[in-house]
């Protein structure tokens, strides 16, 4: 079988991995928070990487019928002794993807359920070979087709083997409840409630930032959290602009966006907000700085139409939902080749018994294989 330990840290000495690397030397990188008061729930991100992301925003549909696919099969189309698993989608989501259609980074669905990644070094997945093993980009997906709570969200982590390399995960619900999920020492460990007292996310374990941020002002400690200090952790700016937001002075996307703004660094590729409880999504990006704005309400949301594909870079301004095109597979396949041409994978997969063409088609190809329930 693979040897998956070996393919991350080739892909971590390289520099190149897809998603949220913290680049040497930078003391800024990705982050996600949960804003929430008594009408509010806003969720919202920045994907950060030292070099120019390709990305595409991908609205999928309700409906259709997937199948569990693990990193393995598709980087390496090298079988797995896992059991296999299916589902049909149950809610339609608006996603941001860097690979290509049902592998995103992050989104939300429209039962008003969000989910982001980030890196963090010292991953370490449990292995169960008794358990169906998915990709955590597919499962990223298989968490907004399936489910409205962060509960679910979370026992999904522990029913599933979960494959890839160092990411840990922040999720919001419509209800208000937020988690952070991570894999240490082979174990799934989730912190929500009480043990998740600020909703705010980096490239720290969540254990240890809630250890350092004790020395700080209004936090148990003395120090203060000066919000103009660029070397200042970004936890400790999350953790104090969420203390302090105050929904009748300023509006919530605004205030969401000028933490993204205090999180962001040279590199931010795009920043994005969820108004969880409207069911809004507003983004920008570095070479599109202008807000693009996506209403669910406004979105075909039955597999009877086909998903819409639009690049997450395009020139737009304000509601782009009519600017999204139809997907087609030479689209979704050309998205994914320019990723792993750009990150550098080529060697990768060569490495491991594959080709870069053998892994494009499998990505690429992978929703020619999914099927619209409501046409059978």
């Amino acid at each position: 079988m693979i040897n998956l330990v070996a393919a991350i840290l080739l892909l971590a000495i390289s520099g190149q991995a897809i998603g949220c690397m913290v680049p040497e030397a930078e003391t800024h990188s990705c982050s996600t928070f949960m804003l929430k008061s008594d009408s509010i729930v806003i969720a919202g991100h920045n994907l950060d990487k030292s070099k120019h992301a390709n990305g595409v925003v991908v609205v999928n549909k309700r409906g259709v019928h997937k199948k569990c696919k693990s990193w393995t099969e598709l980087a390496y189309n090298q079988a797995v002794p896992n059991p296999k698993m299916e589902w049909t989608s149950r809610y339609g989501s608006v996603t941001l993807n860097r690979f290509c259609r049902d592998f995103p980074d992050g989104g939300m669905n429209e039962a008003g359920l969000f989910i982001e990644e980030m890196s963090l070094a010292g991953t370490a997945w449990p292995e169960d070979d008794a358990k169906p093993k998915i990709f955590m980009c597919l499962w990223m997906q298989y968490v907004l087709d399936r489910f409205d709570s962060i509960e679910d969200v979370a026992r999904s982590a522990h029913d599933l083997s979960i494959e890839g390399w160092s990411w840990h995960f922040f999720t919001a619900d419509r209800s208000g409840n937020a988690a952070v999920i991570e894999f240490l020492d082979k174990k799934v460990v989730v912190y929500k409630g009480d043990d998740l007292p600020i909703t705010v996310l980096a490239n720290t374990a969540y254990a240890e930032e809630l250890k350092l941020i004790k020395e700080y002002e209004g936090f148990g400690g003395s120090k203060k959290i000066d919000l103009e200090n660029d070397q200042m952790p970004v936890f400790n700016y999350g953790a104090k602009m969420t203390r302090e937001f105050d929904p009748g002075k300023a509006s919530a996307i605004d205030y969401g966006f000028e933490m993204l703004k205090k999180f962001s660094w040279s590199g931010t590729q795009w920043s994005y907000v969820c108004d969880v409880r409207n069911l809004k999504m507003y983004f920008k990006t570095q070479p599109s700085a202008e807000i693009k704005t996506i209403d669910f309400a406004a979105l075909d949301l039955s597999c009877a139409t086909p998903a819409k594909m639009l690049d997450v870079h395009a020139f737009l301004s304000g509601p782009v939902e009519r600017f999204f095109q139809d997907y087609s597979v030479e689209y979704n396949m050309g998205v994914v080749r320019t990723t792993f041409l750009t990150s550098n994978y080529e060697e990768v997969f060569i490495k491991f018994g594959s080709t870069l063409d053998q892994a494009v088609a499998n990505f690429g190809r992978y929703a020619e294989e999914t099927i619209c329930m409501s046409e059978k």
